[in-house]
């Protein structure tokens, strides 16, 4: 008859059989800490359904692998099919898993012995047989024997071991513990990680000492019970918990089988903590590149810095070394990097276009930092510098939108805030990347004094601005001389804001002041060397809003008004400042019109027009909300500028605009809970009866995030003020979609319709089970370093990337990702809720 002891009243067993449940257990969370660090990565199912046909573990109840905790998908409760990845039709359930003790309760619960005999021989020895299992809570010991000695202090057990603890199982033919030395051992080990999804096995798992773990001859994959698609296996992999490191002897990389990468010796971190070793390499290839291959090499270095040595090699052009190096502390945070390309080799495009940096070296160097932090001062510098302007476009990997950046910043900020004042110096220059584009002024210094007060109710602001500004071009791309010099500016206002639920009002008085001191380019002079503006100004604004809670969305309805007058001042000395003809616009240009810039105090961004205005905007928004937690589904603003005298100041000469009103300007959106809507915005010119701009588009996101499709559409009418602008006609439509079970498309198409030309145009496919995941893309570019004249076209470049990611190693690269999360809103979302199943 079997036998059930609760603490068993011999103390000599009650004391050993603790000691063994304790010492053998402590296998458990080694064994876990090793299979997290060396595949920290693993993340989806287990069920390989590539092959679902003969797939058991997938399809077939006959064949469970129960042993294992696996279940299929037809075996789990609605919660668990929850937890499902895509593609996955089984997980490892954790029989522990909603049990949360820690060690002090542990050792508050009963010890329970089950076997069907008991004997104790001489108070030395205790021998337990017949389905054994000895209990505390979440950690359980079972075997067909176990035989304790108290001569030496150790327990085996034999014939079908089982450790569990949380988490984690480990099956096996017999154990060993010596409890005073605190080793065990288990023989012929099978391990499953439940919530790494995670299974191996080991000849043996040996525990040599307090935080020390060996596994001979193991072997982990993340792939189903019946599936090997990769492993990683090795001769002996050892961890110490105490120090934080581990390491491998003979390791093999495998994929199906088939020996793939082979490693007399390696090491790696336990737990969170870095190591030095290499990362995923990287694969790509393009017409104008050939064959690109990275492998990035990881250095610890010290708690609070580390770097990354990657060499590359693209095969039309030679060997290169990319490097970033991190340092934080508790006032700073930086990052160094930077690229070198020796002698670049040379490549063709497709079309036959030369290489114009053959035999020169590429290179680029970038550093960032932010200063300061929690503390009462504050530095930033952006600083970037590359060797020519087509680095980018020839060696860069990025997105369309990033391969051709119009500026690099090169900037150094250093400030400090007091109680009402911030004081910063700033120090910047540009690089420029685009050919027939003037760069921007350099700020040789500039430097903010920004007062803040509030007097009673009343807020003042105080906002100075003292900028030098240098140019590192004689002549503008039109060939006239650029005027340099330093500007004073001077922003002050006064108000009061009064509001309640049912609205708000806010009055306002100001004035802005400039002063200038300017220095004609070379073979030029200045008309007049000293300017000077100013212009008073005063503001109200009122909005009011009206809630209609009847029926089952929260209605508001608000409208509102914004009035501003500001004086006119005469620019003729910044139009006309020099005998060629130049003008003085260090940072100006005008706004783009849009309903927020309906209530804008100002209709040109930067500091050098003061704008003359004697205007009222009327503009009313309509919302659609829950009830329960205030979401927008519905939202429709609509809006326009009435003028009681016509506006004269422009950006390049005084205009004669005898409007009475603005165009009409209106925005859009709706929006469903799961992130699918719509937005956009329409600006009309009723008095010429034409569509000056208009933007739309359309996010869709499943409700498991599966599926996202991204349209939008852009056209803007050439503004007739402004000599440089031109017309914009765009079409931009992104997607990922599932095919069939396991298998993804993706793709992007972005169009120029005024210049009838692609912009980028990549289409690929993704197969994705929770062994193994494979993407392939294949891209085209535009690749031009010259802003389109027009009807113009531009040179193109084409690619294809291939990423493997072996679930529970890591990835070949992120490249289609980054692509991806640049192309598609929501795309990061999506990665990251499929990484957490």
């Amino acid at each position: 008859m079997p036998l059930r002891f609760i603490s068993p009243k011999n103390k000599l067993l009650a004391a050993s059989l603790r000691r063994t449940l304790l010492i053998a257990s402590t296998l458990v969370p080694l064994a876990q800490t090793y299979a997290d660090t060396i595949y920290a990565d693993s993340t989806d199912g287990i069920c390989d359904s590539e092959n679902a046909d003969t797939n058991q573990a997938c399809n077939s109840t006959t064949h469970s692998f129960a042993d294992l905790d696996w279940l299929n998908k037809d075996q789990l409760n609605p919660a668990q099919q929850h937890e499902l990845a895509p593609g996955c039709t089984g997980i490892y359930v954790d029989p522990f898993a909603d049990q949360s003790i820690d060690d002090a309760d542990m050792a508050e619960l009963p010890l329970i012995v089950e076997a069907d005999s008991t004997e104790v021989i001489g108070g030395v020895h205790a021998t337990l047989e017949g389905d054994v299992e000895v209990s505390q809570g979440p950690r359980s010991i079972a075997a067909d024997k176990m035989v304790y000695s108290r001569a030496d202090d150790s327990a085996l057990m034999q014939g079908d071991v089982v450790i569990r603890q949380q988490g984690l199982l480990i099956r096996g033919e017999s154990a060993r513990v010596d409890t005073t030395k605190e080793e065990a051992e288990f023989i012929d080990a099978r391990i499953v990680l439940h919530n790494q999804h995670i299974r191996g096995s080991a000849s043996s798992i040996a525990q040599e000492g307090r935080g020390k773990a060996v596994l001979r001859n193991g072997h982990i994959t993340s792939c189903a019970p019946d599936s090997n698609a990769w492993s990683l296996e090795g001769a002996e992999l050892g961890i110490n918990e105490l120090t934080g490191q581990g390491y491998g002897k003979h390791v093999k990389f495998r994929i199906a089988d088939v020996p793939i990468f082979y490693l007399p010796y390696a090491t790696f971190p336990v737990g969170d903590q870095r190591q030095s070793g290499f990362l995923a390499p990287s694969f790509s290839t393009s017409d104008k590149g050939g064959l690109d291959i990275s492998l990035p090499y990881y250095l610890n270095l010290a708690p609070n810095y580390d770097a990354t040595i990657t060499p590359r090699i693209i095969s039309d052009r030679g060997p290169m070394l990319e490097a970033e190096f991190r340092h934080l502390s508790h006032s700073i945070e930086q990052k160094v990097s930077g690229s070198f390309l020796p002698d670049d080799g040379g490549s063709q495009g497709h079309d036959g276009s030369s290489n114009t940096h053959v035999g020169t070296n590429r290179w680029l160097f970038q550093y960032k930092q932010n200063g300061g932090l929690g503390s009462g001062w504050y530095t930033e510098v952006d600083y970037n510098l590359t060797s020519d302007e087509d680095y980018f476009r020839d060696l860069g990997t990025s997105s369309f939108e990033v391969a051709n950046t119009t500026y690099l910043d090169q900037k150094l900020v250093a400030g400090t805030q007091l109680d009402n004042w911030d004081l910063n110096l700033r120090v910047q220059d540009y690089q420029t990347l685009l050919l027939n584009l003037d760069a921007p002024y350099r700020k040789l210094p500039q430097i903010e004094a920004n007062g803040n007060y509030y007097l009673g109710r009343m807020n003042l602001n105080l906002d100075n601005q003292l900028t030098s500004f240098d140019h590192e071009q004689g002549l503008s791309i039109s060939g006239k001389p650029i005027i340099t010099g330093q500007r004073y500016a001077a922003d002050y206002t006064l108000g009061q804001r009064f509001s309640n639920a049912a609205g708000y009002i806010k009055p306002e008085v100001g004035y802005k002041y400039r002063q200038y001191k300017l220095s004609p380019g070379e073979g030029d002079s200045i008309e007049q060397e000293h300017v000077s503006l100013g212009a008073p100004q005063a503001s109200v604004d009122a909005s009011l809003v009206f809630e209609n809670p009847q029926g089952r969305y929260l209605q508001t309805l608000e409208p509102r008004l914004y009035y501003l007058y500001r004086s006119y001042e005469d620019h003729s000395a910044l139009y006309n400042a020099s005998n060629s003809g130049g003008g003085v616009n260090f940072d100006t240009s005008t706004r783009t019109f849009s309903y927020g810039q309906l209530y804008r105090d100002s209709r040109f961004s930067g500091y050098d027009r003061l704008d003359d205005a004697n205007r009222l905007t009327a503009g009313i928004t309509n919302r659609w909300m829950s009830h329960k937690d205030g979401h927008e589904f519905f939202a429709l603003s609509l809006g326009q500028i009435n003028y009681f005298e016509d506006r004269r100041v422009g950006l390049e000469s005084d205009i004669d605009a005898q409007q009475n009103s603005s165009e009409i300007a209106l925005e859009f959106s709706a929006n469903a809970r799961a992130g699918s809507g719509v937005f956009g915005n329409l600006i009309y010119d009723d008095a010429a009866e034409q569509m000056s701009r208009f933007s739309a588009g359309y996010n869709y996101a499943s409700q498991d995030k599966l599926s996202l499709v991204s349209l939008s559409y852009s056209f803007v009418r050439k503004d007739p003020e402004i000599s440089s602008s031109k017309q914009l006609d765009q079409v931009d439509l992104a997607f990922v979609a599932p095919i069939v079970q396991q298998w993804f498309m993706m793709g992007r198409s972005n169009y120029d319709f005024e210049n009838q030309q692609e912009l980028e145009t990549f289409g690929g496919i993704e197969y994705n089970n929770c062994c193994y995941r494979v993407r392939f893309l294949a891209r085209r570019w535009l690749d031009s370093n010259v802003a389109n004249e027009e009807g113009g076209s531009g040179q193109y470049d084409r690619g294809v990337y291939l990423e493997i990611e072996f679930k529970g190693l890591g990835s070949t690269g992120t490249r289609i990702r980054n692509m991806l999360e640049d192309a598609l809103p929501g795309y990061e979302r999506r990665e990251r809720l499929m990484s957490e199943h």
